[in-house]
């Protein structure tokens, strides 16, 4: 299944088991660790069929630039690390933010990492 398959299956279909993984340059890898410390050249970078679903719903607007995924990941114009405490487990959340310019637009996706199984999850992604 291509990225734009995955992403009208994700908008057309309610499931939740349907999981696309995007490949990590490793030069977006060195990019990653000089600008937030963090080594996640081993990682797996995956997005979840229910947060396209988010995209749509939450940033209506900004659906369209969800095929510019791929771009943002590995030719970002800037990276940074972000903690948050996570309401559930009272924990601190490590997440990655990425932005790019594309087109006359600043985009932002947010990808949360997950230690167990070295993951980094796609969580958001919006003009900014």
């Amino acid at each position: 299944m291509t990225f734009e398959e995955f992403i009208e299956y994700s908008l057309n279909n309610n499931t939740k088991d349907k999981v696309f993984e995007l490949y990590i340059t490793e030069e977006a890898c060195k990019a990653i660790k000089k600008h937030t410390q963090l080594n996640v050249c081993k990682y797996k970078f995956i997005i979840e069929e229910s947060y396209i679903r988010h995209i749509r719903n939450r940033h209506e607007e900004d659906i369209h630039l969800v095929q510019n995924l791929p771009e943002v990941l590995n030719n970002f114009s800037h990276v940074e690390k972000s903690l948050t405490r996570n309401s559930q487990t009272g924990q601190t959340d490590v997440s990655l933010v990425f932005r790019k310019k594309i087109n006359d637009d600043v985009v932002q996706m947010v990808a949360l990492r997950i230690m167990k199984g070295k993951i980094l999850s796609l969580k958001t992604f919006f003009r900014k």
